[in-house]
């Protein structure tokens, strides 16, 4: 049995079924012989059944608690307030869950296992349980570079499946203090998430860990997914963010510091940062694009991208290899990627540039026999339009 003080929090609003799901889930997962405090915290939605659900609900694991609000709190400050029960509660550690996120049953000792490495480390602001195969930023599917640990790190925070420490929390909470009035745009944080709602709480923490310089930690192996349904952030339901999930309740995990050598490492626009050491560039003087995306290039000295440039083209890399910046990493032949040098502009006919058809095979291609059909019909519409 581990001495910490656990706690998960399953967050609800309108969505009985969602939540219900959630807590059979959470019921259903391995937890040793700890005993884990769970609690359901709603938001007011004026629908009596979402009490009636969370009061007659049985936990088997270990005590339960039922914070009901009397008025609408809306979603920002009502995940805001969940981040508190760290501090009522005199919790080590919490798992956070909202009601459209399902949780493997191998999640808690992913939790113990990372909280026991993680729990002290400053450069830390959380512990993710899922892991992206989607590029939220570009709208792109992601996939990060394999090593020799079981996670990697990203300076993007998460919102499906969460674990909060309370050291990490209160420093998150005192900079939000002063930075809730307004959410301006910010070096380092990407336009599309600076353009979410004022109802998401998430772009707060994502331009936290960008300006503070924090890091979350993810697994190669989701602990959870995710079924998008609607509610305050979505308007249809989608499966694009569901992902595999790891099921092994008995699995030992290898983790790494942020600053190991085999250490993975991505900023909060999914880009690699540790391509600079394979370039022999310092990290401060490169401005990594691969998505061809990344608006912010002043005070760099390179530019790495797929896009075209009126600048002096000092190496190039091909296209083919996954992830990307394993063809940079590797140095793979070719002419798709491109590292410029941003203190020499050049005048001269430009240099040849990624297609809509090339970019789309590369990055979109789909491989599942069911989907070939709509993959084909695709990138003929795609060369159609490149042969006008």
């Amino acid at each position: 049995m581990n001495k910490r003080k656990y706690g998960i929090i399953a967050i609800g609003y309108n969505r009985p079924k969602s939540l219900k799901r959630l807590l059979d889930a959470l019921n259903k997962a391995e937890y040793e012989d700890n005993q884990v405090l769970l609690i359901i915290s709603l938001d007011y939605a004026g629908m009596p059944e979402m009490s009636k659900l969370a009061e007659e609900y049985k936990w088997e694991h270990g005590e339960k608690a039922v914070i009901a609000y009397q008025e609408r709190q809306g979603l920002r400050e009502h995940i805001l307030k969940c981040g508190d029960y760290l501090e009522k509660y005199n919790l080590d550690a919490v798992a956070v869950f909202e009601d459209d996120v399902f949780p493997s049953p191998a999640f808690f000792n992913y939790m113990i296992q990372a909280v026991d490495f993680y729990g002290d480390c400053e450069e830390i602001a959380g512990i993710s349980l899922y892991t992206h195969l989607w590029n939220e930023v570009y709208s792109i599917p992601f996939q990060p570079l394999y090593s020799s640990s079981d996670v990697y790190f990203m300076q993007y925070a998460q919102s499906w499946g969460q674990i909060w420490l309370p050291a990490q929390w209160r420093e998150f909470k005192e900079w939000y203090q002063e930075h809730s009035e307004n959410f301006s745009e910010a070096e380092g944080v990407p336009m599309a998430v600076s353009r979410w709602k004022d109802s998401s709480w998430l772009k707060y923490h994502i331009r936290y860990c960008v300006e503070k310089n924090k890091y979350f930690v993810y697994p190669y192996e989701s602990l959870t997914t995710n079924f998008t349904e609607v509610g305050t952030h979505n308007r249809y339901r989608t499966a694009l963010y569901q992902v595999p999930l790891q099921i092994d309740t008995q699995k030992k995990y290898r983790f790494s510091s942020l600053y190991e050598r085999q250490s993975v490492i991505y900023d909060a626009f999914f880009e690699n940062k540790k391509i600079a050491q394979a370039l022999g560039i310092p990290e401060e003087e490169l401005c990594v694009d691969l998505y061809g995306s990344k608006p912010d290039r002043n005070g760099k000295k390179y530019w790495l991208t797929t896009r075209d440039g009126d600048y002096r083209l000092k190496q190039t890399f091909g296209l083919a290899l996954r992830p990307h910046e394993l063809n940079v990493i590797l140095n793979i032949p070719g002419s798709e990627i491109k590292l410029y040098d941003l203190s020499c502009h050049k005048k001269e006919k430009k240099n040849e540039c990624l297609t809509d058809y090339q970019f789309f095979d590369y990055y979109y291609r789909l491989t599942h026999a069911k989907w070939r059909g709509l993959a084909r019909f695709l990138m003929e519409k795609i060369k159609m339009r490149i042969r006008k």
